[in-house]
């Protein structure tokens, strides 16, 4: 900052080799920014990079969503009994525990991928989830795996909140993001569908006298995160805009000899209670605000019902049509089917959504998220009732897997609406908005599979699935009422102003 300032073309000239300046804006006093056409710039990447990174991020989130229920099978709560005697409901809360590690693991490591980056944000602590699957799957007894899985979880958390972040850094126009956060959202739906049925078909490849068959599904895990590791390390980039920047002011310092060259990024002082109040404070204070708590309660319910139901399905087979335990795993291909279909349908919604944006001057319009919700979301409940009512043996078995096919839908129709009006409607802390979202949907998730089994063998599948369903009924106005009164509420709402 003390040197004397030269010119952009005079620097250009004299020294920098490696990075023309002619992608940056820089100051009288050094400081540089982006310029706005600059190919640096991870929102001007091109479209077969900003794919390669969404799906490769999609993918981390995708395993650490598919280890969430990957020791949920029939299979495994025998294999633990037989072997240290536990109950059901310490076997469930294998998967209870990842998904609570899911839950705090956010408020840690958000702000660590905004002080080093989105790349060692995700992957550092991706790669610490590996370990501790690994650690799962030599467990010597009970307690250490529930442990193991409380820690597994915990580190799972950092994909599946700052992998989001990545779709704002390489997708700035949220006009596009939305077709691309659909497809990522895809990758995080689909993992929690597949666990199930690829851990029973793993276990059951393993003779009935092989009583270690409940470690294979962790040693998958284990193998297939560092894999995916070693792949994203070798091809990903940094995608977070100010942490970018920074290492190509450093560059040009080394370049130009011009020492005086900074970005804004370096001159942040990190301050503790500055971490604390964005971001372990700020989303539990959001979640007072009225338009965030109705919305993100909306979206926890049904989360948590998804993973209701994708870990009792095989048993309201087993109990209502007596299937065997291979088979019984198998309906939850339906909801995989259901929730890949949602996806389609919300890629194809953004293109609507990204045309009324354009005919409203580029401005974005959050209630406009709603219309999908609105003519797709009743689907899920529907499903329910209509999967619960056709259980029994008499009926033929695809009417009930049309209702889980449904229940797929209409969940990722509602999932994915409610987080695009989240981060349409807080666009600034948006991170603060989605880590609210996450920990009490991972709240709702850990909880609803403890109390399934007593729920379905105590009311029985009918009316067991049928309180699940009327709740669920009772939430559909929420879209309807958000698209009437949504800009009125947003306006005379003086904590959103604060956002």
């Amino acid at each position: 900052m003390g040197s004397p300032s030269k010119s952009p073309s005079e620097v250009t000239e004299t020294s920098v080799t490696c990075y023309e300046l002619k992608h940056f804006v820089l100051g009288e006093d050094g400081l540089i920014d982006f310029d706005d056409e600059s190919e640096l710039k991870p929102g001007n990447w091109p479209d077969k990079r900003k794919l390669l990174h969404t799906c490769l991020y999609g993918l981390v989130t995708f395993c650490a969503q598919f280890n969430s229920t990957s020791l949920s099978p029939k299979r495994f709560q025998e294999l633990l009994n037989q072997v240290y005697g536990t109950s059901h409901e310490v076997a469930v809360l294998s998967s209870s525990l990842y998904i609570l590690g899911i839950a705090f693991g956010p408020m840690i490591f958000a702000p660590i991928s905004e002080v080093y980056g989105r790349k060692i944000g995700v992957l550092a602590p991706f790669l610490l989830s590996s370990v501790f699957a690994f650690a799962c799957a030599t467990a010597y007894n009970v307690p250490s795996l529930l442990v193991y899985r409380l820690l597994s979880g915990f580190f799972s958390g950092a994909p599946i909140v700052s992998a989001g972040g990545v779709l704002a850094d390489i997708y700035p126009d949220p006009s596009i993001r939305g077709k691309y956060f659909a497809l990522y959202a895809m990758f995080v739906s689909l993992g929690p569908s597949c666990g199930p049925v690829v851990a029973s078909l793993l276990m059951y490849s393993r003779p009935e006298s092989d009583m270690g068959a409940w470690r294979i599904p962790e040693y998958f895990s284990g193998l297939l995160n560092l894999t995916l590791f070693v792949t994203c390390e070798v091809l990903l980039q940094e995608t977070y805009p100010p942490i970018v920047l920074k290492k190509m002011a450093r560059q040009l310092r080394l370049e130009s000899a011009r020492y005086s060259i900074h970005c804004l990024h370096d001159t942040w002082r990190l301050e503790f209670k500055q971490l604390v109040r964005s971001h372990l404070v700020r989303p539990f204070e959001m979640l007072v605000n009225p338009i965030v708590f109705v919305v993100v309660l909306f979206s926890s319910y049904v989360f948590g019902l998804f993973y209701l139901f994708i870990t009792t399905l095989p048993e309201v087979f087993y109990l209502a049509r007596g299937w065997t335990k291979t088979t019984g795993v198998l309906p939850n291909m339906a909801l995989f089917c259901g929730t890949f279909s949602g996806c389609i349908i919300n890629m194809m919604y953004s293109k609507v959504y990204a045309r009324k944006v354009r005919d409203n001057g580029g401005a974005v319009i959050p209630e406009e998220r709603f219309p999908l919700l609105m003519g797709v979301g009743w689907l899920m409940p529907a499903g329910i009732f209509l999967c619960s009512w056709t259980a029994s043996k008499s009926i033929h078995w695809i009417v009930p897997c049309i209702g889980i096919y449904l229940i797929g839908l209409g969940f990722i129709t509602i999932f994915q609406g409610c987080l695009n009006y989240l981060v349409d409607t807080y666009t600034k802390y948006s991170a603060s908005a989605i880590a609210s979202n996450t920990f009490l949907r991972s709240i709702f998730a850990a909880a609803f599979p403890l109390f399934a089994k007593q729920l379905f063998v105590n009311m029985g599948v009918q009316w067991g699935g049928s309180i699940l369903g009327f709740v669920a009924l009772g939430m559909i106005p929420i879209p309807f009422v958000f698209y009437k009164y949504g800009a009125v509420i947003r306006t005379k709402n003086t904590y959103v102003g604060s956002y």
